[in-house]
């Protein structure tokens, strides 16, 4: 028997309606998965994974973490239950003792009252630059300005150094998954008031130190 268009059009809408309200929004979530570096896609041993959560900004800067740090085993992976409210929305974030920590914005979304499974949380692990002033005999600049793509204490930093820094080693903290383009170091060496702009591309491995000397 043929059903005409108008109720089939009704019984379409009707089971719409029953599965919408099926849909959960809130409630028990599970999250099942595993820790990786970014840049080797290695497991992450004893990984911490924490739920953010927001309601009503949409933005990014509005999560805040709203669960204790669950510890992920030897081979990274991690399988645990929130309680999830409706009307917020929840990401996934990771970071280890140390150093890896997930990048903003590139966290997995969680679905409220479901099962994520098999989740991939990716989190860049940490690289060291070691910077020092090249010795040589005569003349040294009255003043070197370096910069580069590292980020100490969470923030862009440059270095202004002075001939009573020249015999110093420091080190900075960067994240080993920013592209091989952009590990360059520049710097400015100042001869009285004369600037001579130099630059230095280097390489790094995740958990590794490099050193780039800044010559004149």
């Amino acid at each position: 028997m043929m059903i005409p268009a108008f109720s089939r059009f009704c019984l379409a809408a009707a089971i719409g309606a029953l599965l919408s309200s099926c849909q959960k929004d809130e409630g028990p979530t599970l999250v099942d998965g595993q820790v990786i570096e970014m840049r080797t896609e290695r497991p992450v041993p004893y990984a911490w994974v924490e739920v953010y959560a927001q309601s009503g900004s949409g933005l990014h800067s509005g999560y805040s973490a709203s669960t204790a740090p669950r510890q992920a085993d030897a081979t990274g992976r991690f399988h645990f239950q929130f309680e999830a409210e409706a009307g917020t929305s929840y990401v996934l974030k990771a970071y280890s003792d140390a150093g890896h920590g997930s990048h903003w914005g590139e966290e997995p979304y969680l679905k409220k009252g479901r099962k994520n499974q098999n989740l991939r949380l990716g989190v860049a692990a940490p690289a060291w630059l070691k910077i020092r002033v090249e010795q040589k005999a005569g003349r040294v600049p009255d003043a070197i300005y370096a910069w580069g793509p590292w980020r100490d204490q969470g923030y862009i930093s440059s270095l202004d150094l002075r001939p009573k820094d020249y015999g110093a080693v420091t080190y900075h903290v960067m994240d080993s998954t920013i592209p091989e383009s952009g590990l360059v170091v520049h710097w400015d060496a100042n001869f009285g008031g004369k600037v001579v702009r130099h630059e230095k591309a280097f390489s790094v491995q995740p958990l590794d130190t490099t050193e780039v000397v800044l010559t004149y």
